[in-house]
């Protein structure tokens, strides 16, 4: 029954800390201790798994966003009229 006790403990420290941790993980900001840490927790729990897929999504998004051409208001209007022709 302790053990079972301590083990939970054990078990949201990590989940705490690893939730915390998750977007360093993803910059490139941990320590390979820390890296490790957030691998070996994110390996056995469901919602930091799909919450770090969930980042890395994001930032895939993000930084597709920036990949575009950013075309104003104007050149948008222009080029659909143009289309039309």
């Amino acid at each position: 029954m302790i053990r079972r006790f301590l083990g939970r403990r054990r078990y949201m420290r990590e989940h705490r800390w690893t939730h915390a941790h998750l977007s360093e993980y993803l910059d490139g900001q941990l320590g390979p201790d820390q890296r490790e840490r957030v691998e070996a927790h994110v390996g056995i729990c469901p919602h930091c798994s799909r919450v770090l897929a969930t980042l890395r999504r994001m930032l895939e998004g993000l930084h597709m966003l920036g990949a575009q051409p950013q075309t104003g208001v104007a050149n948008g209007v222009i080029e659909r009229l143009r289309d039309e022709d």
